[in-house]
């Protein structure tokens, strides 16, 4: 057991091969089994009045139950908790605002708190299991991901061009049948865009630790043939966006002066013709048909988006502050066509919990992101503002789900690099009075120094 005095504020596990193993099985459980394989495993996680137990994700339980195994490894779980959090305060502020919305959810709109535990707590476990492993672990977490995005996306295409599906795709307690878009490992297409897009980010930003060169440019196709089969245009779209603000930063460094390898960019200029043929080839073959016919007729969606603003002509200043009755929104909702729901995740906050509760929680929200920003540099920023804008143009955070979890671990573990820890008082404090291992204290080397002769040329 680590004792609490001198352990770092971390709650990480122990760095041992059995505990990577469970660390590794957890993450894979987070992200392979989406809501989607939820509920068709006849998990009730989105019904009403279904079992309690069954509105939260088993990944959920696991992540309690490993922050607790971790805090329970430093003596006084309840003083590891507190330590930890005391080292990130932008944390306990993010807190006190998931505290203050849940529980204007639950006393005064009448939502359920699963939501609120799976889509705003668990992230904060997950940072406090990742953050601080070590170099090793990490690296080998990332290995992990990769075949798993990997993974993710070459399913994805599949089941795109074969129609085949993993999981089906449940709206609203049914079956979407005639939907083409591909829900692979990770679930709802959107979702899988999201994270597919931050991943691509990542590899475009230099940030893909354990992945080796060589693969870097098949990882970046298949995934962008992912986003195809996932049908993502807004998430397609801000990639598109970042690729292009990489790319302009990174010629305007080199013009400054910065050196470039030469040999990227020969291998760049001759990888170029063989990507255009393929292409082209896809092309041909329809891959980019449905994507293609989605950006042309996009079936209403930029319609309800529009539709959605609609809904502020018909609520009054004092429920728009304080919370509409949620009966009166669905209702409103229905005569508008929004069948699912208002696609912004911060319009959506604003007529569920009004303006009072959804600002500030907003703000909280905005103090976590910092926290999460500290170590992952200029790619960080970019993957967060990435992450906010495809989050403006859907339900995301406004619905319950798991992806903002997924996404504080791709972070983490993709991009994010500790700064060394400063040694505990006590330890430090015996270090400085400890001679160097293996030398003399100062005046002892003084007195066996040997005397050099006037006029020696020894230095």
């Amino acid at each position: 057991m680590i004792r609490a005095d001198t352990a770092p504020a971390s709650l990480s596990l122990p760095e041992t091969p059995l505990w990577g193993v469970v660390l590794a099985a957890f993450i894979l459980l987070l992200m392979g089994v989406s809501t989607f394989a939820l509920l068709a495993l006849g998990w009730q996680y989105g019904e009403a009045g279904s079992n309690p137990l069954q509105k939260l994700h088993p990944a959920t339980y696991m992540a309690a139950g490993l922050v607790a195994l971790a805090a329970i490894q430093r003596g006084n779980p309840l003083t590891a908790v507190v330590q930890a959090l005391s080292e990130h305060p932008l944390i306990v502020v993010y807190l006190m605002g998931v505290a203050g919305l849940l529980a204007h959810a639950t006393l005064v709109v009448g939502l359920p708190a699963a939501g609120f535990i799976d889509t705003f707590i668990l992230p904060v476990m997950v940072l406090f299991l990742v953050r601080d492993v070590s170099p090793e672990r990490r690296l080998a977490l990332a290995q992990v991901m990769h075949v798993f995005m990997a993974v993710n996306a070459a399913l994805g295409v599949v089941e795109m061009e074969t129609g085949f599906r993993l999981t089906p795709i449940f709206v609203e307690g049914e079956t979407l049948e005639e939907e083409w878009r591909a829900s692979a490992l990770l679930g709802h297409p959107l979702g899988n865009a999201l994270l597919t897009g931050a991943y691509m980010i990542l590899i475009l930003a230099g940030q893909d630790r354990g992945l080796p060169k060589v693969l870097r440019a098949p990882a970046l196709l298949l995934a962008a043939a992912g986003m195809v089969a996932f049908g993502g245009r807004a998430a397609t779209g801000f990639v598109l966006v970042a690729l292009v603000y990489i790319l302009l930063a990174r010629l305007v460094r080199v013009l400054a002066g910065e050196p470039f390898d030469s040999r990227t960019l020969l291998a760049m200029l001759l990888a170029f013709p063989f990507i255009a043929l393929a292409v082209v080839a896809l092309n041909d073959a329809g891959f980019f048909e449905q994507f293609v016919a989605r950006l042309a007729d996009d079936e209403g969606s930029a319609s309800t988006r529009v539709a959605m603003l609609e809904l502020f002509k018909h609520v009054g200043w004092y429920d728009l502050l304080f919370g509409p009755d949620p009966r009166f929104i669905a209702s409103l909702m229905s005569m508008y066509g929004l069948t699912y729901g208002i696609e912004s995740f911060w319009v959506a906050m604003i007529f569920q919990h009004g303006i009072v509760v959804a600002v500030p929680f907003f703000l909280c929200l905005f103090a976590f992101a910092a926290e999460l920003l500290r170590g992952t540099g200029r790619a960080g920023v970019l993957l967060m503002l990435y992450f906010f804008a495809v989050a403006s143009a859907s339900l995301s955070l406004s619905a319950k789900s798991v992806v903002f979890a997924i996404f504080v671990l791709l972070l983490m573990i993709l991009a994010f690099t500790p700064a060394p820890r400063a040694l505990p008082k006590r330890a430090s404090e015996a270090a400085s009075r400890a001679p160097a291992q293996g030398r003399l204290p100062a005046q002892a080397r003084s007195r066996r120094r040997p005397v050099v002769p006037a006029g020696s040329l020894m230095p």
